[in-house]
């Protein structure tokens, strides 16, 4: 992947987890608070795998997204 196609990626990333993040869902990468900037920046690369985890209320509505590092370490 070119350099220019990784931004593209973290660009359209950040601007999804912007808009979850303004409906109130809360974004966590690694057990702390995190923006979608941190997110899209950490999620793209590619010595590090995240698993996102979502968590809904007892409702079933969406409140957090958990990115959580599942390897290389």
């Amino acid at each position: 992947m070119s350099e220019g196609e990784v931004q593209s990626v973290r660009e359209m990333i950040r601007m999804q987890l912007q808009k979850v993040q303004e409906r109130g869902v809360g974004l966590y990468m690694d057990d702390r608070p995190a923006t979608p900037d941190e997110v899209a920046c950490r999620y793209v690369q590619e010595q590090n795998v995240y698993m996102p985890d979502y968590v809904l209320n007892e409702m079933g509505i969406l409140e957090q997204v958990r990115f959580d590092r599942i390897g290389p370490q």
